[in-house]
C-alpha cells in the first residue's frame, strides 16, 4: 500500500478461501444487520470488541507541526501543539493474542489532534493534560495489520485505514521490538525496554479515522499491566524508499524518541463509532 494522505486508497484484501487465493472490496464482504450488530466476511460481531490480552509498544516523537499538518490535510483535523510549532508523532505496535477479531499483530502512525469546533490547548501544560486525560483524539493515519478479517473489521466498523503488511513483533524480558514491512520494503522499526511492573488504571478515549467521505470518531478503553515507560530511547529504524518512510523522513527522522513505553499485557473495549462529514464537529 503505497499511497499516502488523509484519503485512504482502500484495495482488495487477499485472503485463502478453499485452498484459492481469492481477492475482495471490504463493502462487498461486510454489512450492518442491526444497532451494534455486523456481518464481517460471514463472521457476526457484537459491539462492544473486547480484547482480552495483548502486548503493546508506543514511540513517541517531537516533530514539525507545519509538516504533520500537511500530512494530514483532508482530514479536518488539526494537530495539537505541545509546544509552538512542535506536533507529536506516535508509531505504534500491538500484539494481539485473545481478541474478538482474531490473533494478529498491528502497527499504526498516528497524531494526536483537535477536531472541528474544540479549541487550542495552552502550549504544554494544557496539551499534556489533555493528553495524558484521554480527552484528546488520536488520528489514525495508517493502521496496517497482518490478518484479512481485522482488515475489513477495522475498516467496516470504525473506519480503520487497514491494509494487509507484515508486521514482526517480539516481547521479551527487558526489551520490544518491531518491524513493519509493506511490500517488501521497511516503513518502520522500533524497539523499547521492558521488564516493567506498573500497573495502569482503566483508562478512555478516542480514536479518530476518515473513511468514505466521513470522519470517524470511536472510543476505546483499556487497562494494563507490565508498563515500562522511559524518557529518550532506542533511534529507530526508518526505511529509505517506501512512500509512508520518506513522510517520516521528511518529519525528521530517525531521531531518538521523546520517550517509549511498552506493555506486557493489556485489555481492551472498543465501542461503536460516531460519523460525521469531513469538516463538521462530533457531538
Amino acid at each position: 500500500m503505497k499511497t499516502i494522505g488523509a484519503v485512504f486508497k482502500e484495495l482488495p484484501v487477499a485472503a485463502e478461501s478453499n485452498d484459492e487465493l481469492t481477492e475482495c472490496y471490504t463493502d462487498q464482504v461486510c454489512e450492518t444487520i442491526g444497532a451494534d450488530h455486523y456481518r464481517i466476511d460471514g463472521r457476526a460481531i457484537t459491539l462492544p470488541v473486547v480484547v482480552a490480552d495483548a502486548s503493546m509498544m508506543l514511540n513517541v516523537f517531537l516533530v514539525d507541526a507545519a509538516l504533520a499538518q500537511s500530512m494530514i490535510d483532508g482530514s479536518g483535523f488539526r494537530v495539537i501543539e505541545l509546544f509552538p510549532g512542535k506536533a507529536i508523532l506516535q508509531l505504534l505496535f500491538v500484539d494481539y493474542r485473545n481478541n474478538d477479531l482474531g490473533d494478529y499483530n498491528e502497527a499504526a502512525i498516528m497524531f494526536p489532534v483537535l477536531t472541528p469546533g474544540e479549541k487550542k490547548p495552552f502550549p504544554f501544560f494544557g496539551a499534556l493534560k489533555r493528553m495524558a486525560t484521554g480527552r484528546a483524539g488520536n488520528y489514525v493515519y495508517r493502521m496496517p495489520v497482518d490478518q484479512a478479517f481485522t482488515t475489513h473489521a477495522g475498516r467496516y466498523i470504525w473506519g480503520f485505514p487497514k491494509w494487509l503488511a507484515k508486521i514482526d513483533i517480539s516481547f521479551g524480558d527487558k526489551r520490544v521490538e518491531g518491524q513493519f514491512f509493506d511490500e517488501g520494503e521497511l516503513v518502520f522499526s522500533l524497539a523499547a525496554k521492558a521488564g516493567g511492573n506498573t500497573v495502569v488504571k482503566q483508562q478512555r478515549a478516542a480514536s479518530l479515522a476518515i473513511r468514505g467521505g466521513k470522519a470517524w470518531k470511536t472510543y476505546g478503553s483499556s487497562t494494563g499491566s507490565g508498563l515500562t515507560f522511559s524518557l529518550g530511547g532506542a533511534i529507530p529504524g526508518i526505511g529509505e524508499t517506501h512512500p509512508l518512510a520518506k513522510e517520516l523522513r521528511s518529519l525528521g527522522l530517525p531521531k531518538k524518541p521523546l520517550f517509549t513505553l511498552s506493555m506486557k499485557h493489556t485489555a481492551m473495549s472498543f465501542e461503536g463509532p460516531e460519523t460525521v462529514a469531513i469538516g463538521q464537529a462530533f457531538k
